[in-house]
């Protein structure tokens, strides 16, 4: 078992290569639906906000909200579609924090839910779930709304056919899921606050004379209602303190409210779908609210509110990216060699080099202004190494590695001391061996390198840390530092917007790590994935 650690030198070395790796809306239309369900019964379904990839969705038999012994559940694939194994007569709910939204790369922190025979399980079945209001009067609450003539049940904004109501869908899904992150961010209960909000947006729509989105001020109103219920139902931490005080509670809610409200503004007045997914991704208002240091302090909070109001700022993409698209391997011996993304997509050969000849591996990450909080966003990372010719498999996951923006807009990277590394190595044989269910844990930040060329990887540091802690495993140790042949890869970071150099947005993916024996799962994360070739 000890052994597992030598693992982690391939997988810190593959994540520094891999790493470099509307408007107008009128609805007139009548809203395409998926294939009504027959009575109040379902079998599968969509999870949406946009598509919704590898969450958790459950029959909620007992309507309790958490998925018990004998529930059927399914996770979603890459479409959102999940099937159940039987035909489903209860509610269908998803686990919040479970997968992740297509649009944003990021886990949904509220739960959704819809009434038994939904085809489509989305915010808006959420708000219906919750309100508590017959058929008609919710009907006149989505007319407010601008979604005029949808059934919830059956709708699915990503649909192309659904145009007409497309960011209409995605601004009000934007201020439930913001409402949700920044309680998140500071430590309190999401699930909790994207319920209170959903309902809150429901009830301050069945009381307004008009519609929510015909001016900036009923917006606001909205936003307003929505954060204020919201923050103050998920102000609670897991040991039942809040995370607020009173007065920190109240300017939370207005700078929520402000930032939020902006945002959604722009993202109703774009003129797609398409053209609304950098602002679906942004994390501007949320980063806003949780920068601000002092919540009680009234010249803090009075500069965070002119943020929050800067839609030029707001509007801007929000993203990490590699400087260059490049990447820096630096051996031993000789001169350090760069490398691109295309390069390690198609294939890039280190001939005559090995894991244990390396120095460092160093990549220049940059982040747009309000991309990361100013005390970092937590992310995790995983890693899934294939050897071409024998097959032979080796999975990897760290969480809690803090990325955070410096004042000239590179990034650094922190490794906290409650991280857990998960690893799990399969030879050609068959022969598995891993972590289980049991992590590792005090990876250490001192692997980690920050400086003017960008964040780095110190290879020989965690070398001559495994031979000093393992010295009756040198010779295995060594051997796999050695060995050559040609791999592929896959690296994951979640809850990151992580570009190329010019903003396109790299793909998505997932890597799930084994358990030994068993078909179960220790460690999933999914966001967004690189893969490539390299041979040694």
């Amino acid at each position: 078992m000890p052994q597992l650690r030598l693992l982690s030198a391939s997988i810190l070395l593959a994540l520094g290569l891999s790493a470099c790796g509307g408007g107008g809306d009128s609805p007139t239309a009548t809203p395409e639906t998926t294939t009504p369900p027959v009575s109040a019964s379902a079998q599968e379904g969509v999870l949406v906000d946009d598509l919704i990839v590898g969450a958790t969705i459950f029959c909620d038999a007992n309507d309790n909200g958490a998925l018990d012994d004998g529930e059927s559940s399914a996770t979603t694939d890459a479409g959102g579609k999940y099937v159940f194994d039987k035909l489903c007569f209860a509610p269908i709910v998803s686990t919040a924090g479970t997968g992740y939204d297509k649009s944003t790369l990021k886990a949904p922190k509220g739960q959704y839910k819809a009434l038994a025979g939904s085809a489509v399980v989305s915010p808006f079945t959420t708000m219906r779930a919750v309100s508590g209001l017959t058929d008609d009067e919710f009907k006149a609450v989505l007319t407010k709304l601008g979604l005029e003539g949808v059934d919830v049940a059956n709708f699915d904004p990503t649909n192309p056919k659904n145009t007409a109501y497309a960011t209409t869908a995605a601004a009000l899904a934007k201020i439930l899921n913001d409402i949700s992150e920044i309680v998140s961010a500071a430590g309190g209960d999401p699930a909790l606050a994207f319920k209170a909000a959903a309902s809150a947006m429901v009830t301050h729509a069945k009381a307004s004379s008009g519609t929510v989105f015909g001016d900036a001020a009923a917006l606001s109103d909205l936003v307003g209602a929505a954060a204020g219920a919201g923050l103050t139902a998920g102000n609670k931490k897991s040991n039942g303190d809040p995370v607020w005080s009173d007065k920190a509670l109240a300017n939370a809610k207005s700078l929520a409210t402000t930032g939020i409200a902006t945002l959604a503004g722009i993202i109703k007045s774009r003129a797609s779908l398409a053209d609304a997914l950098d602002d679906l991704s942004s994390g501007a208002a949320v980063n806003i609210v949780g920068d601000t240091d002092d919540l009680e302090d009234d010249a803090q909070v009075a500069e965070s509110r002119g943020r929050a109001t800067d839609t030029v700022a707001l509007g801007k993409p929000q993203y990490v990216s590699v400087s260059g698209d490049v990447v820096t391997v630096a051996p031993m011996a000789g001169a350090a060699m760069d490398y691109t993304l295309s390069q390690f997509a198609t294939g890039m050969s280190l001939t005559g080099q090995t894991l244990s000849t390396l120095s460092h591996v160093t990549l220049p990450l940059k982040a747009s202004a309000l991309a990361l909080p100013r005390g970092g966003a937590v992310v995790s990372l995983a890693l899934e190494i294939e050897n071409q010719t024998t097959g032979g498999l080796m999975q990897g996951a760290i969480d809690k590695v803090v990325l955070k923006r410096n004042t000239d807009g590179t990034v650094s990277a922190t490794i906290r001391s409650d991280s857990k590394v998960h690893l799990y190595l399969q030879t050609a044989s068959g022969i598995q061996i891993g972590t289980g269910t049991t992590p590792l844990e005090g990876v250490g930040t001192p692997l980690l390198t920050n400086g003017a060329s960008g964040l780095g990887i110190d290879l020989q540091k965690l070398a001559d840390g495994m031979y000093k802690q393992f010295p009756d495993n040198t010779s295995l140790i060594k051997k796999v530092l050695t060995e050559q042949g040609t791999f592929a890869m896959k690296v994951i970071v979640n809850e990151m917007d992580f570009r190329h150099a010019d903003g396109s947005r790299l793909g998505v993916g997932k890597v799930a790590v084994k358990v030994p024996g068993s078909d179960a799962v220790a460690k999933k994360v999914s966001g967004i994935a690189v893969s490539g070739l390299v041979t040694f």
